[in-house]
């Protein structure tokens, strides 16, 4: 256990906030981008005489290893920047892709619905043309039967007006007439 002394004259190091740039990167997603500027100073209790000076060398010079793998970060981060980007440009153009897509759709759908309302109108109207054709064709039968009946019945009566030699061939002609009403 610390004595009062002891508690009084411990404090605990403060974050230095200076360190952070708290200034939102959109480009590089979510979170906060790292202080780049100069490295804080470690140990703020030690005197500032012992550190070297500029014609010294400093004590951490930044690796090559260090400064590729740095590059190498900047690179990917602007990699998927440009990522982000060209996926955000394809999503608007398929976004416009699909509202053409579908106005053409619309569109081709009421010319296949008056389309497929005049096949019926069309096929309506054929079939009444059928009908009316079968019907005329039966008015014609009908037509052809009562000539041929009113053929039939002056032969008759000419054959049995006068019995003649022509009587024969008023019997030819009325076999012709017979097969013809059969056929």
């Amino acid at each position: 256990m610390l004595s009062l002394d002891e508690s009084l004259s411990f404090s605990l190091p403060l974050p230095d906030f200076n360190n952070f740039n708290y200034n939102f990167d959109f480009d590089s997603g979510f979170g906060f981008t790292p202080w780049t500027g100069p490295d804080p100073d470690p140990h703020p209790n030690q005197d500032r005489a012992a550190e070297p000076g500029p014609s010294e060398p400093a004590e951490k010079e930044r690796d090559p290893a260090e400064e590729r793998r740095i590059r190498r970060m900047i690179s990917n981060r602007e990699s998927a920047r440009r990522s982000r980007l060209r996926k955000q440009r394809h999503l608007e153009e398929l976004r416009a892709r699909l509202a053409r897509l579908r106005d053409e759709n619309r569109e081709l759908a009421g010319r296949l619905g008056a389309a497929a309302h005049h096949a019926l109108l069309f096929r309506r109207a054929n079939d009444r043309l059928r009908a009316e054709a079968a019907a005329l064709r039966r008015r014609l039968a009908d037509a052809r039967r009562l000539l041929l009946l009113r053929r039939l019945h002056r032969l008759a009566a000419a054959a049995s007006a006068a019995p003649s030699p022509s009587a024969h061939a008023y019997s030819a002609g009325l076999e012709h007439t017979l097969a013809s009403l059969i056929a």
